[in-house]
């Protein structure tokens, strides 16, 4: 789940999703706010599993090799379940 929520990262266009409906084209189990509203430019918030999950993050822009810095990474989501063991 969290390598899918930075892959969404990665891959968007705008990694500061400004304007309305800006995240219209991440899955409907993602969404994303800034941390402050009165920091346009500052760190972000990208909650995925439905909101069960979230990582803070903020965007260098450089011509050369922008970046997405991940300050923290939270997932209380339950593990796929195992498979039945095998029957002797």
């Amino acid at each position: 789940m969290v390598d899918e929520a930075r892959a969404e990262l990665v891959t968007a266009k705008d990694p500061y999703f400004r304007g309305i409906d800006a995240d219209a084209v991440l899955p409907e189990t993602v969404r994303v706010q800034p941390v402050r509203s009165s920091d346009p430019r500052g760190p972000r918030i990208l909650y995925f599993d439905d909101g069960d999950g979230w990582l803070t993050y903020t965007f260098v822009p450089r011509s050369e090799d922008p970046q997405i810095l991940v300050f923290e990474v939270f997932w209380q989501g339950t593990d796929p379940p195992a498979p039945p063991p095998a029957e002797p």
